[in-house]
């Protein structure tokens, strides 16, 4: 018998409605209606009736604004995405909870334009990173102007602002309004922003970008559900978001059912960028990314030592992160305990793939790494009480990427710089 989601799940299975391009290929068109299909089969959509067994779950949910996609120059990919979905809950007393949900796509795998201007792993010398943009003045107007960093003042990385001048930028393309025109007609009872990933980081700087800006006058409440997020931004941008938004738990609940925390696997490499606190594995720094996985220094006896492309990846990205000049600082976080894998499930389509644990070669630690970052969030979130598996068809144009063709794109993106050589062919778990 399946039990109906709690609020913090439906919120989730949005977030991950919203990234299920993340490793698909085709034209925007082609993208845009692929998402539509899959997003009509779960919720209300242009008069859609979704799936009885996935309401039963998720609830009645309807698109409200949205969805909408950004496609760079030259990508074949969905480079970022949201859309804005509603539901009214009656209680038994007869009353009704007006609820809407921001819900922001995270990073396309195969991304060049995501890795480069907004995650920051790639691209000219981390200059996503290593250049930072006023808080301050993004609130009153959202740019990508980079600033001189001084004392005390609140920061977001330039990745974190590019990303939010692209979704601030998005237009419905019915309704023919900004998200934030949106939201200032709308009277609801509680706002939700949530995102996944590099959608963690965002959904946590458009949720304070929303409160401080004050543009959703007609909704009084306001909370934010990252997942998986990077450090948006600095000390005081975090101490900002604290003050703004104060964590709000649910009585004897799981750690993943608060709100305005990052949800963050112990487990998982992404949160832990870019802070540089000593290494902690209770804490997010980037510190902690060479033995995450129980490697350990290279020279230790009896140990296994962190793969050399791992070890050069995590140098850069402490260099980048200190030529920022900023402390960045995750913002509040709530720990969901990790626990390794010797292989990556298989599906219908493709085998199971070993891992060795602790890593010895790259694509261990890349194997690793993407399925902490992904279905150990959904295992520890929704259990064994899961949503139906619903297949679409693809469009015409469109194609899914491979969980091999992801792990070669991985290593290579982890070779900039290190001089490695070609990865080597990827081994089936038995």
């Amino acid at each position: 018998m399946t039990t109906p989601y709690s609020i913090h799940q439906q919120v989730f299975a949005l977030s991950m409605l919203s990234n299920y391009l993340v490793k698909m290929r085709g034209s925007k068109a082609d993208l845009l209606q692929q998402l539509e299909k899959r997003i009509a089969s779960f919720v209300s959509y242009n008069g859609s009736k979704p799936d009885a067994g996935v309401t039963s779950l998720l609830g009645e949910w309807s698109v409200a604004w949205g969805p909408v996609i950004y496609q760079a120059p030259h990508s074949n990919v969905s480079d970022n995405g949201m859309m804005v979905l509603r539901n009214s809950a009656t209680a038994p007393d007869g009353s009704t909870t007006d609820t809407y949900v921001v819900a922001i796509a995270g990073t396309a795998a195969m991304s060049a334009f995501d890795w480069t201007h907004e995650d920051g792993l790639a691209g000219d010398k981390g200059a996503a990173i290593t250049n930072v943009v006023s808080w301050t003045g993004f609130v009153a107007s959202p740019s990508e102007t980079v600033s001189t960093p001084e004392a005390g003042r609140p920061y977001i990385s330039l990745g974190t602002a590019t990303g939010l001048c692209t979704l601030l930028a998005m237009v419905d393309p019915i309704r023919k309004q900004t998200l934030a025109q949106y939201l200032a007609t709308v009277s609801a009872d509680v706002l939700v922003v949530t995102g996944h990933s590099l959608g963690g980081a965002l959904s946590a700087g458009l949720g304070l970008y929303l409160k401080q800006s004050k543009a959703a006058p007609g909704i009084p409440t306001l909370y934010v559900y990252p997942t998986a997020g990077a450090s948006p931004g600095n000390d005081a941008f975090a101490q900002g978001f604290k003050d703004a938004l104060p964590r709000v738990d649910v009585a004897d609940g799981a750690p993943w059912q608060s709100w305005n925390v990052d949800i963050w696997n112990t487990l998982d490499v992404v949160p832990q960028a870019w802070s540089l606190a000593a290494a902690d594995p209770t804490i997010r720094t980037l510190r902690n990314m060479n033995g995450i996985y129980g490697n350990t220094p290279v020279g230790t006896p009896g140990g296994t030592p962190t793969p050399d492309l791992v070890g050069a990846l995590s140098k850069r990205l402490v260099t980048w992160s200190t030529e920022s000049n900023v402390a960045y600082t995750p913002v509040e976080g709530a720990s969901i305990p990790g626990h390794a894998v010797t292989a990556i499930p298989g599906t219908a389509t493709e085998k199971p793939i070993a891992l060795a644990v602790p890593p010895v070669h790259p694509r261990d630690f890349v194997g690793q790494a993407l399925y902490q970052h992904g279905l150990a969030y959904m295992s520890a979130i929704f259990g064994e009480n899961t949503l139906p598996a619903i297949e679409t068809p693809f469009v015409p144009g469109v194609s899914a990427e491979t969980k091999d063709e992801l792990i070669l794109f991985f290593l290579k993106l982890f070779m900039l710089g290190a001089g490695a050589e070609e990865p080597a062919p990827l081994a089936a778990a038995e």
